[in-house]
């Protein structure tokens, strides 16, 4: 007799960057339940590594997804900015490297596990609404030839990043200004800052490393912020740290001491927000002050459990979340563990969001990991019967993130070694010889 062939699941996978990449190789490995394909509107893998000089729309008329800029280099080390599995094959004397090296590390690890056969590149979703059963149908435009196919799926893994669109705050009086505006999202290379009075608005860490960059040409950068940690931070001659602007003038900024700088150009670091448009109303997510919900443990779609999204955290070593928030998927979309129920989600939920306004977040940080990392893992890693992440990996990021807050000029010459689970050495650039660390701050 035939033997009777096992139904495969069918997967779809929006968007093939970082993220995307992870999860076509756990659900199309060797042995997997699962038939899975990748839509990517661009015609490359690795999202918003891949540089272009293209802002605004592309060719499609599709807003460009990237943020890269010319001389943008990683700002941790590589050593856990790896996919698990697949270590970085060099430089081992540098630690921090350049985007595009992390974007070649990508398409070695997508043509290493063979990945790209399930990509449909040029292709946009153009939709996705919830089916009977827990199912989906999604429309999709194959951009090249305009032609449009509806499909159904199983399961969906939304990997679309968010770092492509931009918010704008609302500054008062920027109307009336007569210079050049423009957000870190459609910054390339420095030479439109050449000799101008810029003021940079936001500190984080496309900020600090923009407004070092253009610091080399412009003639002068006032970066307003707020932010304490980085107050006392060395900084170049002709950058000057500002308090938060009061109003913007027509050829200048008045900042909130009551100073005043004439400036010819504003540059917006100030971050980016979650926008899923391709999500019918029917699948029950919604984006309310940047905060995504219902969505249980920052991933799974409460509303419809076939649904999850990767990345979504911030203030994370993300190559490794990214890797356990798709075997997390995986595994009850396999069934091999059992969800909890939808009430027990929405009280974990609940109680996961109060405990965050609590210790001081505001609404709209409620995705912020820092300090909660390990927590996060752990009930990720608990809750599907998976192998929890290396401690030292949020080891690594808490010492970096320092290193990057205190010697923002010098913390790239850092070199960083893994040795295992708990321990890694790092030599820095006034050492003679490396430091030997191991995991020992409270991570929660």
């Amino acid at each position: 007799m035939p033997v009777e062939k096992k139904y495969k699941k069918s997967v779809a996978i929006i968007g093939c960057g970082v993220a995307g990449l992870v999860a076509l190789r756990h659900f199309s490995a060797e042995g997997s339940q699962f038939k899975c394909v990748a839509y990517e509107q661009t015609d490359n893998v690795g999202g918003t590594w891949v540089y272009t000089d293209k802002i605004g729309t592309d060719k499609y008329g599709l807003p460009v997804h990237s943020s890269m800029y010319k001389s943008l280099k990683t700002n941790l080390p590589k050593e856990i900015m790896e996919l698990p599995g697949f270590p970085h094959k060099g430089p081992e004397d540098k630690s921090y490297v350049a985007a595009n090296e992390m974007l070649k590390y990508l398409e070695d690890f997508a043509d290493y596990f063979d990945l790209k056969k399930h990509v449909k590149f040029h292709h946009h979703v153009k939709n996705i609404s919830p089916l009977d059963g827990d199912r989906w149908l999604i429309t999709v435009v194959e951009l090249q030839t305009n032609i449009v196919e509806t499909l159904e799926f199983d399961g969906v893994i939304i990997c679309i990043g968010n770092y492509s669109n931009p918010v704008i705050p609302d500054v008062p009086g920027i109307e009336k200004f007569c210079g050049m505006k423009i957000h870190s999202h459609d910054y390339r290379d420095s030479s439109v800052f050449k000799d101008k009075s810029t003021v940079v608005i936001g500190c984080g860490p496309s900020g600090l490393d923009i407004s070092f960059d253009i610091s080399k040409v412009a003639r002068k950068v006032y970066l307003s912020h707020h932010n304490q940690r980085v107050k006392n931070m060395e900084c170049p001659s002709n950058m000057v740290q500002k308090v938060d602007i009061k109003e913007i003038v027509e050829n200048g900024v008045i900042f909130q001491d009551g100073s005043y700088e004439q400036i010819d150009s504003v540059l917006y670091c100030t971050g980016y927000q979650y926008k899923y448009p391709f999500l019918s109303s029917e699948c029950g997510i919604y984006v309310e002050n940047n905060h995504v919900k219902p969505l249980f443990k920052h991933t799974l779609n409460i509303e419809h459990p076939s649904m999850y999204f990767i990345g979504i955290p911030t203030n994370i070593a993300g190559f490794y979340m990214f890797d356990l928030q798709v075997r997390f998927a995986k595994t009850f979309l396999e069934g091999r563990e059992k969800l909890p129920s939808k009430e027990e989600m929405l009280e974990d939920t609940k109680q996961d969001i109060e405990s965050r306004l609590a210790s001081g977040l505001r609404s709209k940080e409620l995705h912020m990991m820092g300090r909660r990392s390990k927590d996060y893992y752990d009930s990720l890693s608990s809750l599907a019967g998976l192998e929890p992440v290396p401690p030292v990996i949020l080891q690594i990021y808490f010492d970096g993130f320092d290193r990057f807050m205190c010697d923002f000029s010098h913390f790239r010459e850092d070199k960083y070694k893994l040795l295992d689970k708990d321990h890694y050495m790092v030599k820095f650039p006034n050492e003679d010889e490396p430091i030997m660390r191991r995991q020992e701050i409270v991570l929660n």
